[in-house]
């Protein structure tokens, strides 16, 4: 819903190497620190398969990534979390933020930050309106504060995050579910409150069950902001993992013509979906990034867009 792109049951292709005493740990690095879940190293299948409902080329090839053990946020980022960020840094609070307030829509509203929102949240909400270089700000002062390098994620270690072992469209299955994640209808861009998912706009964090990794709402609520430049395919990303940061000047065409002849790294990967996205848009293979065309990626925020923090293992 961010705007950009409107258009494993364990089968094998997921490998546990090291066993699974590390699985689930969960540890804090200081009182106020975010929770953080252990995920093993492993391989697995990244991308969508063929004839996947809902996918297309943007989310292949598919090929066998391996991703080291890391640490991934158990819950995203919280409103709670933020504010004792910007509280101790002395922050200022930036304004302009599209999907913030029902008069900018997809536009960016000068007004809307995530202090001031036409929806509302509490501290344990995630935080939105929060743009790429934010996420990067407060990922520096938490390695600071922690003693610890904090990071995001990377766009291979979140789709291994998300799976938890699984290679269905969703980690709970084929389909869909309002009781399983906060998403919107079955059209793009609106929030849809549906059983379990009582939310037309974001939901406290764990407000719906972890996956079998632990980690909560990796898909639905708020997209992930994740460290990748952006890549039209998987045709020259490693499999190693890490992030794709390869400065290049773009030939994209077909749904991505817009972008031919700007950088790769004025844009960055978003992974998740969020509120007010549709069903096909918080399946795990699902590719997003920011900024769309009229913003640039130091100024664009969303309050459909919020990140999960990481840091690696020895």
């Amino acid at each position: 819903m961010i705007g950009v792109l409107s258009f494993f049951v364990r089968p094998g292709g997921f490998a546990r190497p090291g066993g699974s005493e590390t699985r689930g740990r969960t540890f804090r690095d200081c009182a106020d620190c975010p929770e953080m879940v252990s995920i093993p190293a492993g391989s697995f299948m990244m991308g969508a398969q063929a004839g996947e409902a809902g996918s297309d080329d943007f989310e292949r090839p598919q090929r066998k990534v391996n991703v080291r053990k890391f640490a991934a946020g158990k819950f995203d980022v919280t409103r709670g979390e933020w504010a004792a960020f910007a509280k101790a840094t002395n922050r200022a609070t930036a304004g302009g933020c599209a999907w913030a307030s029902a008069a900018s829509d997809g536009d960016l509203d000068p007004k809307a930050s995530w202090q001031r929102l036409d929806f509302e949240q509490d501290d344990h909400h995630p935080v939105v309106c929060v743009s790429w270089g934010d996420a990067q700000d407060y990922v520096r002062w938490l390695s600071k504060k922690a003693g610890h390098g904090y990071r995001l994620l990377t766009e291979a270690e979140w789709e291994y995050a998300a799976r938890a072992g699984t290679s269905t469209p969703y980690p709970w299955g084929k389909n869909a579910t309002h009781e399983q994640a906060n998403y919107g209808a079955d059209e793009c861009c609106s929030g849809l409150a549906s059983g379990r998912d009582r939310w037309v706009k974001t939901s406290p964090v764990g407000s719906f069950p972890a996956n079998d990794f632990g980690l909560y709402d990796m898909h639905g609520n708020v997209l992930q902001w994740v460290q990748d430049c952006f890549s039209d395919s998987y045709l020259e990303t490693a499999a190693d993992g890490s992030a794709y940061e390869k400065v290049v000047k773009l030939k994209s065409n077909g749904p991505f013509a817009d972008l031919a002849g700007t950088s790769s790294c004025s844009y960055r990967m978003m992974r998740g979906g969020d509120w007010g996205d549709p069903p096909r848009m918080i399946r795990s293979a699902f590719r997003n990034y920011a900024p769309p065309q009229g913003a640039t990626i130091e100024n664009y925020r969303s309050g459909g867009g919020g990140f999960r923090v990481a840091r690696s293992l020895d």
